[in-house]
């Protein structure tokens, strides 16, 4: 996402302010994304203005856009010389929304919590640790991955073993209580909803004619499995060197599904894999259409699956019609992070109970058809950087290098969570150095 920021918006500046008018957009979206990224890191991570603009905003021109905070209201706007004003708001229950439609209201707050809350009794520090760690090479590891990258640099380290914490480090202004972003990490939350609906009964991977407007045309023959290995087949550029179809969505679109389901069909379904943000949205809009009201809706995502893992810090953002952002918006504290890497590991199960649908993590690392071998169903498998790792290996992956590695064999989750270019963090040496440091197998 850095790309489109340092060049395209850049020049959409300089050509809008030169009368190149039709640069707008590109504009209105990197004004988007400053409002909401200082809205997010605001009111969930209680960071002020100041620090979010150098250490999140510190890149191409939006370190020139001007951020203005109203704590009344809970908003921030954001504009460039007073040009393409945005305006995100936090709401109690979905955190911040971006106004993509001025003629459209914000949605409604989330009513509390009704589901008990489930005591933190797993992620434990050990009481002494296993034989066979190697701790110094651990710290060694860990002090490495936070060696400072450009653009920034590691925020957060987990790592579990066994099920149990092993090891855990913060960046200064971070700690366990922070809720971190883990863009599209939030992609492989959206597999476990499906899965859990899957499991109630109330979809099939089979499934066909998801929406109204796909039961007239070809798109009727798009499967939900097809959806959730990223080959429906559907038009979808992902880019963000251009006003593509992902920014378009992410910061100029009221209903983010709504525009993601308009593609038309460009290949045969389960033939060609295109990663596509817009898909995890459709997904989202299936789960919503699963359910009599939005509130029970948001509810479940919350009860059935956060609060149900003990992930209290999990949410994953709206955008103004209300729909979850199943493909970038979601937050937790690092611990949380682990704890649903964990669940991965443990195959789908937890406090001994199946949890999601018996088979679903297998099937989800199936390999996608034209994947070439690296994604499952809204999970990667073993990627390029990720070569120092066991064949079992299976990641959770978001922007600027969010990562929830999951390694059966070695009985471990590594979580690494930061803000930096994308793909600079260096992963198969964080990987390699951890599995160094434990029991060999």
């Amino acid at each position: 996402m850095r790309k489109w920021l340092w060049g395209s918006l850049a020049g959409a500046s300089l050509l809008l302010l030169g009368g190149g008018y039709y640069t707008y957009p590109m504009l209105q979206i990197g004004s988007g994304y400053a409002a909401k990224m200082a809205c997010s890191c605001h009111f969930l991570q209680g960071r002020s203005m100041t620090d979010i603009q150098q250490k999140d905003l510190n890149f191409s021109v939006l370190g020139k856009m001007s951020l203005e905070l109203d704590e009344e209201k809970r908003q921030v706007r954001s504009s460039l010389f007073g040009l393409a004003p945005r305006t995100a708001q936090y709401i109690p229950g979905r955190g911040c929304v971006l106004m993509a439609d001025e003629a459209k209201a914000w949605p409604e707050a989330l009513p509390e919590s009704q589901a008990a809350r489930q005591p933190d009794s797993l992620l434990l520090p050990f009481d002494s640790l296993p034989p066979g760690i190697d701790l110094p090479a651990l710290e060694k590891a860990v002090a490495r991955a936070f060696e400072p990258i450009s653009g920034g640099g590691t925020r957060a380290v987990v790592i579990l073993y066994q099920g149990r914490l092993l090891y855990e480090a913060y960046a200064p202004g971070f700690d366990a209580n922070t809720p971190l972003l883990g863009w599209s990490m939030t992609k492989s939350i959206t597999n476990a909803l499906i899965g859990l609906r899957i499991k109630s009964g109330h979809l099939a991977l089979d499934d066909r004619e998801l929406f109204p407007e796909w039961q007239q045309d070809e798109r009727s023959d798009i499967r939900l499995r097809d959806l959730l290995h990223m080959n429906s087949g559907l038009q979808w550029n992902e880019a963000y060197g251009s006003t593509s179809d992902a920014t378009t969505m992410l910061y100029l679109q009221a209903d983010m599904a709504a525009y993601a389901k308009n593609r038309p069909l460009e290949s045969t379904p389960d033939t060609k894999w295109v990663y596509s943000s817009g898909t995890s949205n459709q997904l989202s809009a299936i789960i919503r259409n699963t359910f009599p009201d939005e509130n029970s809706y948001l509810s479940f995502i919350r009860d059935s699956l956060f609060q149900a893992l003990g992930m209290h810090s999990a949410l994953i953002e709206s955008d103004q019609s209300g729909k979850a952002v199943g493909s970038s918006y979601g937050w937790a504290t690092a611990r949380d992070w682990a704890r649903f890497g964990l669940l991965y590991l443990q195959d789908g199960y937890w406090n001994g109970e199946a949890f999601l649908p018996k088979g679903w993590v297998s099937w989800s690392q199936e390999v996608a058809n034209g994947s070439e071998g690296i994604y499952g169903a809204h999970i990667w498998l073993k990627t390029h950087d990720a070569t120092n790792a066991p064949d079992d290996v299976f990641q959770f992956r978001g922007f600027q290098d969010q990562r929830i590695v999951m390694i059966p064999s070695r009985e471990c989750v590594l979580v690494r969570l930061g803000m930096n270019d994308d793909q600079t963090f260096d992963l198969n040496t964080f990987i390699k150095e951890v599995l160094d440091a434990l029991p060999a197998k």
